[in-house]
C-alpha cells in the first residue's frame, strides 16, 4: 500500500484511521453525486428508539455541526456535499484540550497521546450521500477531524477541516438499539453474524480485538475484487473499482457502535486499513479485507 506520513505511525487509534481513509483515492476518477436532501434520508431510515439525531454535513474542508450535544445515545446523520470523500473521525480529549492541541499533535508526529481516545464515527460514503452512525457519548471535550488525504495532498484536518464538541452531561437514558445483524471485527477478521441480505439493516459493530479496528465498505463494480480497491487507492488511475458506501472509522477494543446501511443485490468490499501496532502494515494486509455478496 502507498506510505503516507501518518500512515506509517505504528500506533492504535486515531491515526489508524489515516489509513482507512486512502479510499479518498476513489474519488480521483468518479463525478460527484448529486447532493442528498434531508427529506430523502428521512424517509431511508427511521429514527432509533431513544437516540437524539444531529446533523453533521461536510463539505470541502469544513465540517457544520452543533457545538453541543446532550450525552447519551446518539446518531450521527452525516452527508458529504464536497467533492471529495470525507468522514468524521471523532475523538474524546481531556478536559482543557482544544482542536488546535490536536492539529499540534499532526504537525508534530510520534504517537497518538494518551489524552485522545478515538470513540467512533461516520465513514466515508460517496459524495452527495450519507452514512448514519450511532453510539453512546460519554459527557465530555471531542473533537470531530477528517484525516482523508486529497489525492497527492495532506490531510483534510491540516486544511482546517476539525470541530470542537461538548458533550453535556445530562440524566438521559435509552436502551441499546435492536440490531438485526452483528459485524465483528477481530485480529484480524470482519465476520457477520449471518449473511447480509438486500435491504435496510441496523448492523451492530462490535471490536473483539486487542487493537483498534474500522472498516470500509464499497459496492463493487462488475469483475472486480477487494483487493481491486486497495490497489486502486494505492495508484487511482483510471475507472474506480467500486462506489464508496461508508462504515465506521476507529473503535477501540471492547465498542460497540450502530451502522444503518440499505444496501442493494451486489458484491461489496469490507476492509480494515487500520495500520497494526507491531508492524505498521494496514490490518488488510494481514487478511482482514473480504468480499460479501449480497443476494
Amino acid at each position: 500500500m502507498q506510505k503516507r506520513s501518518l500512515m506509517n505511525r505504528r500506533t492504535p487509534g486515531m491515526l489508524a484511521a489515516a489509513a482507512s481513509v486512502m479510499s479518498a483515492a476513489l474519488l480521483g476518477a468518479q463525478p460527484a453525486a448529486k447532493p442528498a436532501t434531508a427529506s430523502r434520508f428521512a424517509a431511508r431510515f427511521a429514527s432509533l428508539p431513544g437516540a437524539n439525531v444531529i446533523s453533521v454535513v461536510a463539505s470541502d474542508y469544513a465540517f457544520d455541526m452543533p457545538a453541543t450535544v446532550p450525552a447519551g445515545l446518539t446518531t450521527i446523520r452525516f452527508s458529504n456535499k464536497g467533492k471529495e470523500l470525507h468522514h468524521v473521525y471523532l475523538v474524546k480529549v481531556e478536559k482543557g484540550k482544544k482542536p488546535d492541541d490536536v492539529l499540534a499533535f499532526f504537525k508534530a508526529g510520534g504517537p497518538p497521546p494518551k489524552w485522545m481516545k478515538p470513540v467512533g464515527g461516520p465513514n466515508a460514503p460517496a459524495p452527495g450521500d450519507e452514512t448514519v452512525f450511532t453510539s453512546n457519548l460519554e459527557a465530555g471535550d471531542y473533537v470531530a477531524l477528517c484525516v482523508i488525504p486529497s489525492p497527492g495532498g495532506p490531510p483534510h484536518v491540516m486544511k482546517g477541516m476539525m470541530k470542537a464538541l461538548t458533550v453535556t452531561p445530562t440524566a438521559r437514558k435509552a436502551a441499546a438499539p435492536v440490531a438485526d445483524i452483528t459485524l465483528t471485527l477481530s485480529d484480524y477478521d470482519l465476520a457477520f453474524s449471518k449473511p447480509l441480505a438486500p435491504g435496510k439493516h441496523v448492523i451492530a459493530v462490535r471490536n473483539t480485538g486487542k487493537q483498534p479496528h474500522e472498516f470500509f465498505m464499497a459496492q463493487l463494480m462488475p469483475g472486480k475484487t477487494p483487493m481491486d480497491m486497495a490497489k486502486f487507492a494505492e495508484n487511482p488511475v483510471g475507472a474506480p473499482p467500486g462506489k464508496p458506501m461508508g462504515g465506521i472509522t476507529d473503535i477501540v477494543p471492547g465498542d460497540v457502535v450502530y451502522l444503518q446501511v440499505d444496501v442493494p443485490k451486489g458484491e461489496f468490499a469490507f476492509m480494515c486499513f487500520t495500520p497494526d501496532m507491531k508492524d505498521g502494515k494496514p490490518h488488510l494486509a494481514h487478511g482482514m479485507i473480504k468480499q460479501i455478496s449480497v443476494k
